[in-house]
């Protein structure tokens, strides 16, 4: 298995938190410039932790406990604050990312933890250089590693659904208002618990008027129904939507539409109470071999301890993925990357370049014994590529 990664092959990441992807080097870093004092097991010491495992460090928080993650994410988060820190974080996520052989990326970015202030009054302000400002560090990351590895990278905007509606749209307004090339997509994120996505009925017209296509958060932490209200509103992908499994007939709609789930195994293992801290809980070779379109991402790389060469040797690892397979994962990513469709025909034609002689031996028996007709077909249409 092992043999697998002994040199990177294409991989894709549609769904990474920027602030999530800090990794501890840079935590203490960004401290050490602001001066603040880290509680003093914030971080694994040196020889605490598997290094080969956590090659960046390793945060020190109860995994079982969603609220210790959350402060430790907010404390992070914090340290994020200006142009250059933007420009480095996202510089070292996409560099560490792209000497894996990462493709293509998707980030996540919160206009309104960006550039939002409360006056004096106890009004939401917004700054609109300030956004500009720290998109343009954002940008200079995205253009530099393109430039090195040829990675490419597109940004979502978002909406936070544990915040008051109305921040959320004014995050979409304040989008529409203020757009930017590398901005492709709109999110909803945070606590999936915070509303229904039935109640964020303008917020979906407003996202369609800029127009931007949706990727929202379902499906985690909420049951199988989170995942049909958020295609009844207009996703197009699901981040996460491992709960899908348990609905055979929300199985059959999200094959018949071509949704994407963008699954984090490392990130479910910790976040999600039904899995037990287990991978051997985690549906993702089960939702694959449904049928249904999935890629793998790290969802907060930095606070997971993760990057996307780790995630696809999981896959492999822990859920029996073949090479063959993980390409042909790579590929469904791409297909539903919110990317101009000349730069999707190249990544994806890339892809096809990378299959060897015997992936396309293993793809051509994977289709033969393959049970399930949505995935057999999807396997028999990859071969005629070769052709």
């Amino acid at each position: 298995m092992t043999a697998l990664f002994n040199h990177p092959f294409p991989k894709a990441v549609l769904h990474e938190h920027i602030e999530g992807s800090v990794a501890p080097h840079l935590a203490l870093q960004l401290a050490e410039k602001y001066q603040v004092q880290l509680p003093p097991d914030f971080l694994y010491r040196a020889g605490e932790y598997d290094a080969q495992d956590f090659p960046n460090g390793r945060y020190r928080y109860d995994e079982s406990d969603f609220r210790e993650f959350v402060k430790t994410y907010d404390i992070v988060a914090d340290l994020v604050r200006d142009q250059e820190d933007y420009y480095l974080v996202t510089k070292d996520y996409l560099s560490r990312n792209a000497a894996q052989g990462l493709l293509y990326c998707e980030l996540i970015t919160s206009a309104y933890h960006m550039c939002t202030s409360v006056d004096g009054n106890g009004d939401t302000q917004w700054s609109a250089p300030r956004y500009h400002a720290l998109m343009q560090g954002i940008e200079k990351a995205i253009d530099e590693v393109r430039s090195e590895y040829g990675t490419e990278t597109r940004l979502h905007a978002c909406g936070v659904r544990h915040l008051p509606y109305r921040d959320m749209l004014a995050s979409a307004e304040f989008i529409a208002q203020n757009p930017r090339a590398s901005v492709t997509g709109f999110n909803i994120a945070g606590n999936e618990k915070a509303g229904k996505f039935a109640d964020f009925a303008e917020l979906h017209q407003l996202v369609a008027d800029i127009p931007l296509p949706k990727s929202y958060h379902a499906g985690e932490i909420c049951a199988a129904d989170s995942v049909r209200q958020a295609v009844k509103c207009g996703a197009v992908r699901i981040g996460h939507g491992i709960a899908s499994i348990d609905d055979p007939e929300l199985i059959r709609q999200l094959i018949e539409q071509q949704i994407t789930l963008e699954i984090s195994p490392s990130s479910n293992r910790i976040l999600v109470p039904e899995l037990q801290s287990s991978l051997r809980n985690h549906p993702l070779r089960k939702l694959y071999d449904s049928g249904v379109r999935i890629c793998i991402n790290t969802d907060d790389a930095g606070l997971f301890g993760t990057d996307i060469g780790k995630e696809y040797r999981i896959a492999a690892e822990q859920f029996g993925f073949c090479r063959a397979e993980l390409l042909e994962i790579t590929l469904c990513a791409l297909e539903c990357a919110f990317v101009e469709s000349a730069v999707k025909a190249r990544l994806i034609k890339q892809v096809y370049q990378q299959f060897s002689a015997e992936d396309w031996r293993q793809l051509a028996d994977l289709a033969d014994i393959c049970p399930n007709p949505a995935l057999k077909v999807r396997l028999q249409q990859r071969l005629a590529y070769r052709q």
